[in-house]
């Protein structure tokens, strides 16, 4: 009987042993996925983002978008593919009442690798002195959520949303 006591707890702590090295394997791997995370995908991605955030550069902003890319705006509009989002971002700077306004807050973009061809930006900026249907709005205090794909290569904005924050009210 202790005989079977001494081989049952064995291999209980054999499988054991057996378990902890496998922990072992996956964090190894998580780290190196990490790793992978290079400099030049961070600059790619900040590039990205100050296209969006500040370029006037039309064609500069058609290339960083993917073929099937998609923006839900702040309005409710949704675009769906490269063309028609620099059509309507080309429609929408030429429009007095937005080409008027002017951005007085932009904090820095916050980035989070999801995996090393996945990242998910949240930037927040205001607004200021948009004219919409003849009416100076309020400041708007806008939150933007990116997700950008690394493809062939190549980092790509693949979704964009963007959001109005409002007052919220005590009911």
């Amino acid at each position: 009987m202790k005989n079977i006591n001494l081989i049952f707890l064995t291999i209980i702590l054999v499988g054991c042993a057996q378990k902890e090295e496998k922990t072992e394997r996956i964090q190894t791997s998580n780290l190196q996925e990490q790793l992978q995370i290079t400099v030049e995908d961070s600059l790619a991605i900040k590039n990205i983002i100050n296209i969006q955030s500040k370029s006037g550069n039309f064609e500069e902003r058609e290339k960083i978008w993917a073929e099937d890319g998609r923006w839900l705006q702040a309005f409710g509009r949704v675009f769906y593919g490269k063309d028609t989002i620099t059509s309507f971002e080309k429609y929408l700077h030429a429009n007095a009442g937005f080409a008027t306004s002017f951005v007085s807050v932009r904090r820095d973009p916050e980035i989070k690798f999801l995996r090393p061809d996945v990242v998910v930006v949240h930037q927040y900026h205001e607004r200021e002195g948009q004219v919409i249907n003849e009416v100076v709005t309020p400041t708007r205090r806008i939150n933007t959520t990116y997700i950008i794909t690394k493809e062939n290569g190549t980092w790509q904005l693949r979704d964009k949303v963007t959001m109005d924050e409002r007052e919220r009210t005590t009911n």
